[in-house]
């Protein structure tokens, strides 16, 4: 099966009648946001199936299927505008899809029709239709309504529609393992598990045939009648708390899920805005620190300052040791008061030594008569004591002024440092802001996402409560169950052990008893087998594919597993612990690996091959990772539609790294760039739609 070409009219964003040829190899769709990529997504979804994505639906957005809701939707707003003005009393919607399955050519299209209703439109009607040419004929079969829908199945299962059509934003909803869930229900088709089934239930029914008859037979005697019957009341008693315990196990999975799923939504948002957080707390303490250098550098600046005052002594200091000479040598020639104390000169007398130079001074030495000579002096001299204050100033002045050259250069050099390191920060502030003007986040609004964090850490706690709970519950109704399943299976026995003792069966009731539960029991292991063999091989097929995506990406590790006991697809390590904080890309490449696998499996078994439609699957990938992904996916399917979004960090877009992909490679072959159209104000018309430009092949 290859898509060839669509169709689109008057869709969602896309205006009057837009004509895309598919490659039956690659075709890449890339632009920016709200430009119309998810709606070409749509396009297909509606011709095929019926259905659109509305993203402000629900808490993550959902699928809309019935016709009034999407005819609410889909009318292009521009189109609506020109047919208003033009008192247009019809309008109409429609996509047609056309495809190749090798041996018909199929056209399915699809077309709503409006009309004037006041200054709107309102739905009126639809049609649908598919067509399949033979190829070698070139006979057309028309089908329409119900029989275009039956005609068209057969070719599209509706169990793997979110398989092959790959929903980025729906991808948690179609990897729930739960009873019932989109992904047990493409496994059941695939693997043909309906048919084990249907085998299963006939067993089981025909195991009841034989129980009834043998029960119509039942011996007459009291007493063992009344222990059969109170049997088959225990029976029926545990079969009801089973029932029970059973539908809410059910509601405990399907209660997992929707924890798991929504802790997962909860935990990627706050991720998200941890980041704006830490980009906040780094800005507030940049700024904080250039407060402080700037309060450092007024500092040094105010000491400079005052050492610059200090500095106009500098040039006296020589005059100031020339005083500290002069004064020595008037001291020497006893022209000026000593620069000793007279208290010190009759200590040094009394004990007959200088205290300060420990010259000998007793009796009848010329030292102690010199000594002896400086104590007039002292003594009616007052000039001495100012003197030896002033020489002593001048000293302390002196090595206070040699010293100014180097504080004034350790000052400086340190206002040098302060200098840089405001620089630095003065960069880092820039960068910062730089990124949170890339998420338009600034400080009118940090606290609005400070708040909304807080929110989603309280979540996130609560969530987390509500699933650690509802695993608690599952695990105790399945023990629950298991035990129940026991009891019930060993009263059967006792009650079956009764009837085949009973006189009035004969032996080819007793046979058909016996085997009857043989048969049972046979048929419930082929199911099992069936069941875990499907589920076995999708896992096989998902390591394959997960191997090959994350091979250069040394982060991405381990094996995948798709545990049906716990409803859970995850990673484990080499010993076969489950890896926990795993990282959104780990998890998309999981997705996408199981998403490949349900596919290859579904090929092989309906001998059919699909294309591989995906939107925005590898958003929150990067790099060569991202790259890889995108390479897996082409090698996977013979054809491949990527709906991707543009790289805004680029601004060289030649360096692109999808871009130059779409470029080099020769698995692509043809590649369309989507954007707005621009607004045109002159006859009042400001609705804005998509433009359509072939960039490859």
């Amino acid at each position: 099966m290859e898509f060839k070409s669509i169709t689109i009219k008057n869709f969602l964003s896309y205006y009057d009648v837009n004509e895309i040829e598919f490659s039956d190899t690659t075709t890449i769709f890339i632009g920016q946001n709200n430009t119309g990529k998810s709606k070409i997504f749509d396009a297909i979804n509606f011709a095929l199936y019926e259905r659109v994505w509305i993203t402000d639906k629900g808490e993550n957005g959902s699928w809309v299927s019935t016709d009034r809701e999407i005819a609410s939707f889909i009318l292009n707003n521009h189109k609506k505008n020109i047919a208003l003005a033009g008192n247009d009393e019809t309008v109409e919607v429609s996509v047609s899809l056309e495809m190749d399955t090798g041996s018909n050519f199929i056209t399915a299209e699809r077309t709503y029709f409006y009309k004037r209703n006041g200054d709107g439109f309102e739905y009126a009607s639809k049609n649908f239709s598919v067509s399949v040419a033979d190829a070698v004929s070139g006979t057309v079969y028309p089908y329409i309504g119900q029989e275009a829908t039956d005609k068209l199945d057969i070719y599209f299962s509706p169990a793997i529609k979110d398989y092959f059509l790959f929903q980025g934003e729906a991808s948690s909803k179609i990897m729930q393992l739960q009873k019932g869930g989109n992904f047990s229900r493409a496994v059941r088709e695939i693997a043909r598990l309906s048919v084990f089934e249907d085998a299963k239930e006939i067993a089981e029914l025909y195991t009841k045939h034989v129980h009834n008859i043998i029960s119509r037979k039942r011996n007459k005697n009291q007493a063992q009648r009344a222990e059969q019957e109170k049997l088959q009341s225990q029976i029926e008693h545990k079969q009801n708390l089973l029932n029970s315990y059973e539908e809410k196990k059910s509601i405990a999975e399907q209660n997992v899920s929707e924890y798991s799923e929504q802790l997962e939504v909860f935990e990627e948002k706050l991720a998200k805005l941890k980041e704006f957080e830490d980009w906040f707390k780094q800005k507030k303490q940049i700024e904080d620190n250039k407060k402080n250098i700037e309060r450092e550098l007024k500092a040094t600046n105010s000491e400079k300052t005052e050492i610059a005052e200090d500095a106009v002594f500098y040039k006296v200091r020589e005059k100031i040791s020339s005083f500290a000479d002069f004064y020595s040598k008037l001291e020497q020639k006893g022209e000026v008061p000593p620069s000793i104390a007279a208290s010190e000169i009759r200590k040094a007398l009394n004990y007959c030594r200088c205290t300060i130079c420990n010259t000998d001074l007793s009796e009848g030495t010329d030292a102690r008569k010199y000594a002896e000579s400086r104590l007039p002096k002292c003594d009616t001299d007052r000039l001495g004591s100012y003197l030896r204050d002033l020489n002593s100033t001048m000293s302390d002045i002196s090595d206070e002024i040699n010293r100014i050259p180097d504080r004034l250069k350790t000052i400086l050099d340190g206002k040098r440092r302060l200098e840089e390191r405001k620089e630095s920060l003065r960069k880092q502030d820039e960068e910062v802001k730089a990124l949170l003007a890339q998420v338009e986040l600034d400080s009118t609004n940090s606290d609005k996402k400070k708040q909304e964090a807080d929110d989603l850490r309280e979540k996130v706690r609560r969530y987390t409560s509500l699933l650690e709970n509802a695993k608690r519950d599952s695990a105790k109704n399945e023990g629950s169950v298991g035990l129940l399943t026991r009891e019930i299976r060993n009263l059967q026995h006792e009650l079956n052990s009764l009837i085949v003792e009973d006189d009035d069966i004969d032996e080819n009731d007793k046979i058909k008893n016996h085997y009857a539960e043989k048969l049972n029991l046979a048929m419930s292991r082929l199911y099992q087998v069936a069941h875990d063999t499907a589920y076995n091989q999708v896992q096989e097929m998902a390591n394959e594919y997960y191997s090959e995506m994350t091979k250069d990406n040394a982060a991405l590790v381990g094996t995948v597993k798709i545990d049906t006991e716990t409803s859970e697809i995850y990673t484990v390590d080499e010993k076969g612990n489950r890896i926990r904080n795993i990282n959104q890309a780990n998890r998309i490449s999981i997705q996408l690996a199981v998403i490949a696998s349900i596919l290859s499996v579904a090929q092989e078994q309906f001998n059919q091959q699909y294309p591989f439609v995906t939107d925005a699957p590898v958003s929150a990938l990067g790099g060569d990772n991202k790259l890889r992904t995108i390479q897996t996916m082409i090698n996977a399917f013979e054809q491949s539609i990527i709906i991707i979004k543009d790289d805004i960090s680029s601004k060289n877009k030649s360096n692109d790294e999808i871009r130059k992909f779409i470029t080099e490679s020769g698995d692509v072959g043809a590649a369309y760039e989507l954007s707005l159209s621009k607004a045109n104000e002159a006859d009042g018309i400001t609705d804005q739609f998509t433009v359509i430009t072939k960039i490859k092949g």
